[in-house]
């Protein structure tokens, strides 16, 4: 009985078939008892060992299929390379000056250096941003108080020009007295710190002509005042009102610096035209 012949085996994937054997010629038939059919088949011609077919490629049989060589992940991400700023070139002169005339209360000056530092710096790379800073905060400040002092002077300046017109009989300081106020409660005290101011159209004791300052380095004492004050407060009543000067129920009197006042700075006489009786509206027409 002939069984067919295996199939090859496929060889493995990329390499080339090996040349097939032929197979053996039948057996012939033999005459005697039947064969026996668990006997072994008739064993394939045999070759020698080591006989190799014609020219070609030789494979291993055990070699595999090789595979592509396994490519190790990357680790984790490196840190990305960081360049240093480049160094500051000095520090900027618009900045110290901002800064020295911000301290002084040079207000326009200190804006004007301060800005144009902050504009500077960042081009060119500079130090004394802080500087230029704060030259401006003090800048700012400055003008803030010079603002303040300014108001301050308009409000008073409105306060003093309704004086003499419409006071209220406030008691005013002698150092605030201006021309043309009109006075109660003249006295021949020896000092003086403060007056009623009162409109010129009540009854009033007195009014504020003129004003002039001694000249003296030294305090000169009281009889030297008064011999100097004294004509020269005359003189000037003529110049105010020429009129009065004639007029019996107007004398002169005026507040001179004390010793205690003339160290404190004080030079000024205040000439004051005085009413015996009190009258209304103003000396000067």
């Amino acid at each position: 009985m002939n069984y067919p012949s295996p199939e090859p085996t496929p060889p493995p994937y990329g390499q080339p078939p090996y040349p097939q054997v032929p197979a053996p010629p039948p057996a012939a038939p033999q005459s005697g008892p039947p064969a026996d059919p668990y006997a072994p088949y008739g064993a394939a011609p045999q070759y020698g060992t080591g006989q190799q077919y014609g020219a070609g490629p030789q494979y291993a049989a055990s070699q595999p299929y090789s595979a592509p060589p396994q490519q190790t992940p990357p680790g984790g991400y490196g840190v990305p390379y960081q360049q240093l700023p480049p160094p500051k070139s000095g520090t900027n002169g618009f900045a110290i000056a901002s800064l020295i005339f911000g301290v002084m209360g040079g207000v326009l000056l200190g804006f004007i250096f301060g800005f144009v530092a902050l504009s500077q710096i960042k081009k060119r790379n500079q130090g004394g941003k802080g500087m230029a800073v704060a030259g401006l905060v003090l800048s700012t400040l400055w003008s803030l108080v010079i603002c303040g002092v300014i108001g301050v002077a308009i409000i008073a300046a409105n306060d003093d020009s309704t004086t003499g017109t419409s006071g209220t009989g406030d008691d005013t300081s002698v150092y605030s007295l201006r021309i043309g106020d009109c006075l109660n409660d003249l006295s021949t005290e020896e000092e003086i710190e403060e007056l009623p101011v009162v409109p010129c159209s009540e009854p009033h004791d007195g009014e504020v002509y003129a004003e002039f300052k001694l000249t003296e380095t030294t305090f000169p004492g009281v009889d030297a005042i008064e011999k100097k004050a004294d004509p020269r407060c005359a003189d000037l009543l003529k110049s105010y009102a020429p009129d009065a000067v004639d007029d019996p129920d107007v004398d002169t009197y005026f507040l001179y610096p004390t010793a205690e006042s003339w160290a404190r700075g004080d030079r000024a006489i205040t000439c004051i035209a005085n009413f015996e009786p009190a009258r209304t509206g103003k000396l000067k027409g």
